[in-house]
């Protein structure tokens, strides 16, 4: 029967999808794997950096401790000892030259500051991107590159069999058939299943149910092919269906 002919094509169809969806997901795969390869490298020179901020930071602040205790002694000598002019323009430079450089101190501690937060922020950044990497490698099937070079290999044997098929439907059919694969994915006939479309699930006029149910024998021509009311799909009635 026509119909026989086509809900077989279309199984031969959908196993073709699958297996080109096979082949897809092993190629995101290992995009997927260099992808989170090289966030993997980005997060560890990002540790690293931040590992020679911490330190820089122990290093300033112990550089500016150092500087305070200095400043701090230079004031208290100028304000307390007794001491010639000369002497007193001495600690005054010397007081100046350890402000400033106690103030450029200051400017590297905010800067190393500011500087260690952008890249704690991208570190935090790089860490989501590895984990919503990973979780979706997690979510693609495994599949070894014997099955996959397999699958491929079946591939075009697969399309010469259903064009092959295509080529022995009745003109009209093949069109309705190919119209309706473009509009539904591939899967252009629907089941019959408990009186009901299996596609939109409405229930089925008793003329369509009889008529699907008496198409034995027919003529082979898409007039004989019974369509849903509702979706358009090509309805199929399985043997047992048919009884």
């Amino acid at each position: 029967m026509l119909i026989d002919k086509l809900w077989e094509l279309q199984e031969l169809q959908l196993d073709y999808q699958q297996k080109e969806r096979l082949l897809e997901e092993s190629d995101l795969s290992s995009l997927l794997s260099h992808k989170i390869k090289e966030t993997e490298e980005q997060l560890a020179g990002l540790r690293g950096q931040l590992e020679t901020f911490r330190a820089d930071e122990v290093r300033i602040g112990e550089k500016l401790d150092d500087l305070s205790a200095k400043v701090h002694e230079a004031g208290a000598k100028l304000g307390k000892e007794e001491m010639s002019e000369e002497k007193v323009q001495k600690l005054e430079e010397k007081m100046k030259k350890l402000t400033l450089e106690k103030e450029k101190v200051e400017d590297a501690q905010g800067k190393n500051f500011h500087d260690r937060q952008d890249v704690e922020d991208q570190t935090r950044a790089s860490e989501l991107l590895a984990e919503k990497l990973r979780k979706e490698l997690g979510s693609i099937p495994k599949s070894n590159a014997t099955s996959r070079a397999a699958v491929k290999k079946s591939l075009p044997v697969l399309r010469k069999e259903i064009e092959n098929r295509k080529s022995k439907l009745p003109l009209k059919a093949k069109l309705i058939f190919e119209s309706l694969s473009e509009k539904f994915s591939g899967a252009p006939v629907a089941r019959m299943v408990n009186s009901t479309c299996d596609y939109c699930h409405v229930r089925l006029p008793q003329k369509t149910l009889f008529n699907l149910r008496n198409t034995e024998g027919g003529s082979g021509d898409a007039e004989e092919l019974i369509r849903c009311e509702i979706c358009g799909k090509i309805l199929y009635a399985g043997i047992k269906d048919r009884e």
